[in-house]
């Protein structure tokens, strides 16, 4: 934290009056610093000085507030702070002491002069890191925060002076201006809150005209667990991703409203889902709903709140139970995130004193997770969770036509291209200018486009954008390979600057961006593993013996780093959807449609690598089935592995119609393998076995699949280097699930076996009763009956542990069914009548009648409720890596 508040500090001096302070650089050339430092107007001139220069450069005033005591200063970014990226602004929303953050701010206090060692009689102004915390009610009627300073002070007020202006930070995050130091209290310095200046004429304006980005606070005490908005880049994903904002809203104010209303109803904690076709908008309507509330009106106190974080850095969600403001948390693809929502909610569950909290579940259908994640909150007193809402193509078309949102969203898309240009992320090598009014040649005809998703219309506008600025572009046949042509150029600028001259290589880029948006990366062991499957399964056929440097390997992961960097508390992020679907039909399409096989069998990749891989496939299959192929064959080459993955994915994460057509894929793929001779047999009846079942209990409805194949993954441990294979478990896990698992016989083995069982157990409830009524001895005769119900009982309960368990080999299991042949046995010597000659002996042939009875009882009891087996076979095998 400290590392990142001092390359953003400036030295702020104004000579002719007098004045030096210090400042914070937003972005490249940047500053934002208080005012009575600068002092601007009049004959003075205020220059800045980052900490890596040599001398001060002479900055402009592009807006103050003298009334805020604040000012933004713009000065040539190729000399102050070139290369840092823009600031992130926030605010404090929590005050949970457990999770208390540690604030620092950087600057040049008096205290910190010294003598220069070359000249002694010259002084340098020496930098001083301040470190404490905030409690955000210290200071709320002052509308200041009060900083308590750890470690050492100055032991005079004076010896603070220099340090105005300064950032101050929480979690990477600038959350306020150092203003002045309270007389009263030695140890306490007061801060302007952000949240002043955003609210100021002007002021996000002009930020975000320098910038590329609009400046919007989110809260810095919880950004360990909340995805941060994209950083301004022109690549096609950060254009269309929803919380770039760059696209108005259209239509659906009727259903902002209504959530709106939801959010803001008496209930302490509520859930609530979102559900819609990709493309139609879900999470730029949430960003909208946040902004609205976020915003505030009057003196009502405004909302915080985000995107949860998939990889969180911490997973202590109690701290939002502390909101001192009102909280609304969306979770994006959230029936792919079941596991981390019970989690959150458990620990919101439980009594708090802090304001409202609000949770949005974004999803493309609820008709399989809902209703048991609903079941499960209500059980545990979670709100009223009744709502659902619905977003359709249609509401975006809501008073709007495809028309109106083509013009519109290509006038959005000029006007922040050409904002991104003027703060420097611009390409110079488009010989055209952006504008708004660029020639229809993907957005022809669009006015007679049917209802479908906004995205598309948004496409088009951006293509044509595009198109016209670079006219290589304008070959493309269809809009998507604009967008692709796009993101290629961004990728080979970003690795131009890290890799050697003339060593980056397009289609391995693209590989590799693919391999990313695949499998993801909580870890840099993951990200070394998803570059190393990607590079690998890139050159197959191409006869590499060794394998690939470990310096080449790092540099391609440092490209994709850089690329799309993590908004959340993992290795990396990736590129965005509809893009990334589009590239992987490519690159798919290239491979000669084995790329996804030999991705998800490649052995450097965590399981929960695999996982993800499946679930993004499955959801990417639904607008573009032939994706599937590859994966259902690559789970029929290694059931054992990728089977109970593949069936997480299908149970949890897909609607009804598509978990149908996974499941036909994957049954016909593990049928096409079993035929394989050297295929083991009981590998693919199992896995025969727990496809069947799932297709019934889907075709049934019911929402209870996650009994099949158990709880969701649990995070592994990172998946081990890839120059090793991973050693084989000796042994199933002690808390491995089981799943009922059904031979498949023909009728008529069915009802002969069937037969067979009634007729056993007839014959052990008939002989005990024979003996009875056969047998005088005496006044204890009626103990002979008690043998009739405890035969029948004993077979049966032989024939259910066998026939519906994998008993193990132990003696035991071997001695009960023995001691219940030998006892029937016993009783039937107890008849008392002849016994024909030329028949064998009774001490053979009454075991054997006895043995081949139970054993058909047991047959029978298994065709009828199925044998629990382990839905992780004893043994896994992983391929070394070619």
């Amino acid at each position: 934290m400290a590392g990142g508040s001092v390359l953003r500090t400036v030295e702020v001096s104004n000579q002719h009056k007098g004045s030096y302070g210090t400042g914070c650089l937003i972005a490249p050339g940047l500053v934002l610093t208080a005012h009575h430092v600068a002092l601007p107007g009049g004959d003075g001139v205020v220059a800045v000085r980052d900490t890596v220069s040599a001398g001060f450069t002479e900055a402009a005033v592009v807006w103050e507030s003298p009334e805020l005591d604040a000012v933004l200063l713009k000065a040539d970014r190729t000399l102050v702070g070139a290369g840092l990226g823009v600031l992130r602004w926030g605010e404090l929303v929590c005050d949970y002491p457990g999770r208390r953050p540690v604030c620092s701010m950087t600057g040049f206090p008096k205290a910190m002069r010294r003598r220069a060692s070359a000249r002694p009689e010259q002084y340098v102004d020496d930098l001083k890191t301040v470190e404490g915390t905030i409690a955000p009610h210290t200071g709320s009627r002052s509308r200041l925060y009060g900083l308590e300073v750890d470690g050492a002070a100055p032991t005079e007020v004076k010896n603070w002076q220099g340090l105005s202006g300064a950032g101050v930070f929480c979690n990477g995050v600038l959350i306020g201006l150092a203003r002045l130091v309270d007389r009263q209290w030695d140890r306490i310095l007061m801060v302007l809150p952000l949240s002043h200046l955003l609210s100021a004429d002007g002021f996000t304006s002009t930020v975000a005209a320098h910038t590329g980005m609009t400046p919007r606070l989110q809260p810095a005490d919880l950004r360990p667990l909340m995805d941060n908005e994209p950083e301004p880049k022109l690549s096609s994903t950060y254009l269309l991703d929803p919380r770039s904002q760059v696209t108005d809203l259209t239509g659906v104010s009727e259903l902002v409203h209504e959530i709106e209303q939801w959010c803001k109803s008496a209930n302490r904690i509520d859930v609530a889902a979102v559900t819609g076709l990709g493309g139609t908008g879900k999470s730029r309507l949430l960003t909208e709903v946040l902004h609205r509330l976020t915003t505030g009106s009057g003196d009502r106190r405004p909302w915080s709140g985000g995107f949860l974080a998939e990889h969180p850095s911490h997973t202590e969600y109690e701290i939002l139970a502390a909101a001192s403001y009102p909280l609304l948390l969306a979770v994006d693809l959230a029936e792919t995130r079941l596991p981390q929502i019970r989690d959150l909610m458990a620990a919101l569950a439980g009594v708090h004193d802090g304001a409202a909290i609000r949770v949005l579940l974004l999803a493309r259908g609820h008709d399989t997770w809902w209703p048991a994640l609903r079941r499960h909150l209500r059980a545990r007193n979670v709100g009223p969770i009744g709502h659902a809402f619905t977003l359709t193509p249609d509401d975006a078309l809501d008073g709007h036509s495809p028309e109106d949102i083509y013009v519109e969203a290509k006038a959005a898309f000029a006007r922040r291209i050409r904002l991104l240009q003027q703060a420097g992320h611009g390409d110079d090598t488009w010989p055209d200018s952006v504008v708004a009014d660029a020639p229809r040649l993907y957005g022809a005809g669009i006015e007679h486009a049917g209802r479908q998703p906004v995205i598309y219309h948004h496409i088009a506008a951006l293509a044509d954008v595009l198109a016209h600025a670079n006219p290589e572009f304008a070959l493309k046949d269809h809009p998507m390979e604009v967008l692709l042509a796009n993101e290629v150029e961004y990728v080979r600028r970003v690795a131009e600057a890290r890799l050697p001259q003339g060593t980056v290589d397009d289609k391995l880029l693209r590989t590799l961006v693919t391999a990313q948006f695949l499998a993801g990366a909580r870890t840099a062991q993951e990200g070394r593993a998803a570059v190393r499957a990607g590079f690998d399964i890139h050159h197959r056929g191409y006869g590499i013996t060794a394998p690939p440097d470990a310096r080449q390997l790092a540099a391609l992961d440092d490209v994709l780093t850089a690329a799309y960097p993590a908004t959340d508390g993992a290795h990396w992020g990736a590129v965005g959807e509809p893009l990334a679907a589009a590239w992987l039909a490519e690159v798919e399409t290239d491979s000669g449609e084995e790329f996804i096989e030999a991705f998800l069998q490649h052995g450097s990749l965590a399981t929960e690598q695999r996982h993800q891989t499946l679930s993004t496939v499955a959801r990417t299959a639904q607008d573009q089935p032939g994706l599937a192929a590859g994966a259902h064959r690559a789970v029929a080459a290694d059931p054992e592995r990728l089977l109970p993955l593949a069936a997480q994915t299908i149970t949890a994460e897909l609607g009804t119609d598509h978990a149908r057509q996974w499941l036909t894929g994957l049954e016909h793929a593990v049928a096409d393998r079993a035929a394989d001779p050297d295929t083991d047999p009981d590998t693919y009846q199992w896995a025969a076995s727990l496809i069947r079942e799932a297709q019934q209990r889907t075709a049934a409805g019911r929402d209870d699949l996650e009994d099949l194949i158990g709880e969701p993954l649990t995070q592994e441990a990172d998946a081990p280097e890839q120059q090793t294979p991973e050693p084989p478990p000796t042994a199933p896990a002690p808390d491995s699930h089981l799943v009922r698992v059904k031979p498949q016989v023909g009728w008529l083995t069915r009802y002969v076996v069937g037969v067979l069982a009634l007729g056993h157990l007839t014959l052990v409830g008939a002989v005990p009763a024979a003996a009875a009524l056969k047998n005088d001895i005496g006044h204890d005769g009626w103990v002979l009956w008690l043998f009739v119900p405890m035969n029948v009982s004993l077979h049966l309960s032989i024939a259910s542990g066998f026939g519906g368990r994998q008993l193990s080999t132990a003696l035991f299991a071997w001695i009960a069914p023995l001691f219940a042949i030998g006892l029937t046995t016993t009783t039937a010597f107890m008849i008392d009548r002849p016994w024909p000659t030329d028949w064998p002996p009774q001490w053979l042939l009454w075991p054997t009648l006895f043995a081949f009875g139970l054993t058909a009882l047991t047959f029978a009891w298994r065709f009828e409720f199925g044998q629990l087996q382990d839905t992780r076979p004893s043994t896994v095998s992983e391929d070394v890596p070619g």
